[in-house]
């Protein structure tokens, strides 16, 4: 049988990436069943409140490829936003005069698009960085359609960019930290994680927040095994932190806020196809950690 020949697109593209936490019953199948739902309800997401701003889904897909878990290997979800239309509000700006027709409700204004890739057995979503839907946007739908589909049964969280976690950990004095984190996936990590992660599941509560205050004089410890590394560790992928940190002396001190900070995730090539490049891409980064 002859082997099929690869297609290879060298044009980089760069994703956010977005990690889906559930709270029970972690596996590629209860994720697939989510969107399943979302797909089948239908929910219309509503934006920042007076904007008439919404959000919907326009289309599913799926691979015919399955996991070891009988899983499709990615799911795309095609977004919609739009505009609702107020057909009692019609304005003719030339006249200055109110105006009165008939709309059909179901017709809406000012659409943008989005195509979400779902890859089920990593619990992520990757979206192109310029989407022409917002992440903010993004954001809101996921956690409110997952919301209506499963009362308090999800997190929802950017995956944040690493150097800016690093950045935190190796400044030379650590004045404060702020977090706000809940209990990862199981995964690999080092003892104190482990155990912080541990004693978070244990306690189950939606999320957690943390505050250290530390001073100039006296800074934060940030032992390579200890309990800053651990919060920061953890919010990477489930939560965010803020930090105030300072190098020198006679240098001022800097304001980290992590969720301005999201993973860019670079990818140098399509092979084949985006959607199994992705497939590939993403596990490769994010399986069994």
């Amino acid at each position: 049988m002859e082997n099929r020949k690869e297609r290879v697109d060298n044009r980089i593209t760069t994703w956010h990436v977005i990690n889906i936490k559930a709270h029970s019953n972690q596996t590629p199948s209860h994720y697939v069943n989510a969107f399943d739902s979302i797909e089948t309800q239908d929910p219309l997401i509503e934006m920042e409140k007076r904007t008439n701003r919404f959000v919907s889904i326009r289309s599913v897909s799926r691979s015919n490829i399955q996991t070891i878990e009988g899983c499709p290997q990615w799911m795309v979800i095609n977004l919609v936003a739009y505009t609702m239309i107020d057909p009692n509000a019609f304005y003719n700006r030339r006249s200055k005069e109110d105006v009165e027709m008939p709309w059909d409700d179901d017709v809406v204004a000012n659409k943008k698009e989005a195509q979400l890739i779902l890859i089920p057995s990593v619990h992520k979503i990757a979206v192109k960085r310029n989407s022409d839907i917002t992440l903010n946007y993004i954001l809101q739908y996921l956690k409110g359609a997952l919301e209506s589909v499963e009362p308090e049964g999800f997190d929802v969280d950017t995956v944040k960019d690493r150097d800016t976690l690093e950045r935190i950990l190796t400044a030379e004095k650590l004045i404060s930290l702020n977090a706000h984190i809940s209990f990862s996936n199981p995964g690999r990590g080092k003892m104190f994680k482990k155990l912080l992660d541990k004693k978070l599941r244990e306690m189950n509560p939606s999320s957690v927040d943390i505050a250290l205050q530390g001073s100039e004089d006296r800074p934060l410890n940030r032992d390579d095994d200890g309990l800053v590394r651990a919060i920061v560790d953890i919010s990477e992928e489930n939560g965010s932190v803020q930090a105030t940190i300072q190098n020198g002396s006679r240098i001022s001190r800097e304001r980290i806020d992590t969720e301005d900070h999201p993973l860019v995730l670079q990818v140098l090539q399509i092979v084949n196809d985006v959607c199994s490049t992705i497939y590939n891409t993403l596990n490769t980064r994010f399986n069994n950690q």
